[in-house]
């Protein structure tokens, strides 16, 4: 846990502000964020159907914790501590299906629980075995989307985002399909709090996305729906096709849900001014084969990752916007159009301060 006290006068910023240059840059925001956001809150970690199968492991990062991901046999979803207990080698390093967990290095092997099962040459009477099971953490599926908290007494997901469940049912996010291979990720030169404000919102479609999204998906009809510290919706018009809704799940997820499919971002900090940006998609089950999925899948991320899209955009300015945090300036005020981006500010303060973010707000309809 973090040394640094909840009232640090580095800690203190104004949510309706931009935050200060020494949020992006500072290791003293860094060791209380790992403590009180990374590893006390929730942290959107894959999708359901990258533990599809019995015996599907999947090795995930929450903070600065190795974790493994796994289905077990009675097909439920489960969080262990993915370091032996023995010696604290790494155990699954790339994702698998297996029936048990072995050590690569001493074949200390354990079940789907994280209950020890074997050790070779164990002294005779040796009775230490229940002290050597690998932690389990909390983890929860929401609608197709998994999260992991290393703090047992987080609250349940379906209380996190229940204000804004009324603003998705039409969009029907339990029938899509998530294929893991349409999944990337990359490193940005930035603090990971820039990648998340920056895939919030969208002010800066109409400068950065000029000749990408611009076009298709204009500043001018973006709007606020509803939201708060805990969760957010805007949305937004499409030339052409549906409205879109913008899904903000701090710390770390962003999605962008419409009649066609669904195209997420997730961002987990590295290092201070170093971030892993991780992007995927799904489409609704209706597909004629999950290969025709994949297939379609696979082309929309390898196209976001193109020179001609948007992503490489959004990487080329939070780089830069890091890279000009080398001083100190004055943080401007949140405009409405970039409501979210208090929203977020809202959050920090929640978990870095201890403070009350305001309520739930819905933006009335005339003002849209």
């Amino acid at each position: 846990m973090s040394s640094v006290p909840s009232n640090s006068p580095r800690l203190n910023f104004d949510p309706e502000r931009a935050l200060p240059a020494i949020a992006y840059r500072d290791s003293e925001w860094m060791a209380a964020e790992m403590a009180r956001i990374w590893h006390s809150d929730w942290v959107f970690a894959t999708t359901d159907d990258a533990l599809a199968s019995v015996g599907d492991q999947v090795p995930v990062v929450v903070g600065e914790e190795q974790v493994l991901l796994l289905r077990n046999k009675q097909q439920e979803l489960v969080a262990l501590s993915n370091l032996c207990a023995h010696r604290g080698t790494l155990l699954v390093e790339e994702p698998t299906n297996a029936t048990r967990i072995q050590c690569p290095y001493h074949a200390w092997t354990y079940d789907d629980g994280g209950r020890l099962m074997g050790v070779p040459f164990a002294p005779r009477n040796w009775s230490d075995r229940t002290a050597h099971f690998l932690p389990k953490y909390r983890v929860e599926s929401w609608h197709g989307l998994v999260f992991v908290s290393l703090n047992l007494d987080v609250e349940p997901l379906t209380e996190r985002f229940a204000s804004i469940e009324p603003y998705l049912t039409e969009y029907g996010l339990d029938n899509l399909v998530h294929d893991a291979r349409s999944q990337n990720s990359e490193i940005w030169e930035c603090n990971w709090k820039l990648s998340m404000q920056n895939a919030m919102e969208s002010y800066h479609l109409f400068k950065v996305h000029a000749k990408t999204l611009e076009p298709v998906a204009p500043t001018k009809d973006s709007y606020y729906i509803a939201g708060s510290a805990k969760a957010t919706i805007t949305g937004g018009s499409t030339r052409g096709q549906s409205d879109y809704r913008l899904l903000g799940l701090p710390p770390n997820f962003v999605g962008v849900i419409s009649k066609d499919g669904f195209f997420w971002l997730a961002v987990h900090p590295k290092e201070v001014g170093q971030c892993a940006v991780s992007t995927g998609a799904a489409i609704g089950r209706q597909q004629e084969s999950l290969g025709r999925v994949g297939n379609w899948l696979s082309q929309v991320v390898e196209s976001l990752y193109s020179q001609a899209d948007f992503l490489p955009e959004d990487k080329t300015i939070c780089e830069r916007v890091q890279r000009g945090f080398t001083g100190n300036f004055t943080p401007g005020r949140i405009f409405p159009i970039e409501r979210v981006v208090a929203d977020f500010g809202h959050y920090l303060n929640w978990r870095l301060n201890e403070v009350n973010p305001p309520l739930f707000y819905t933006e009335p309809t005339s003002s849209r």
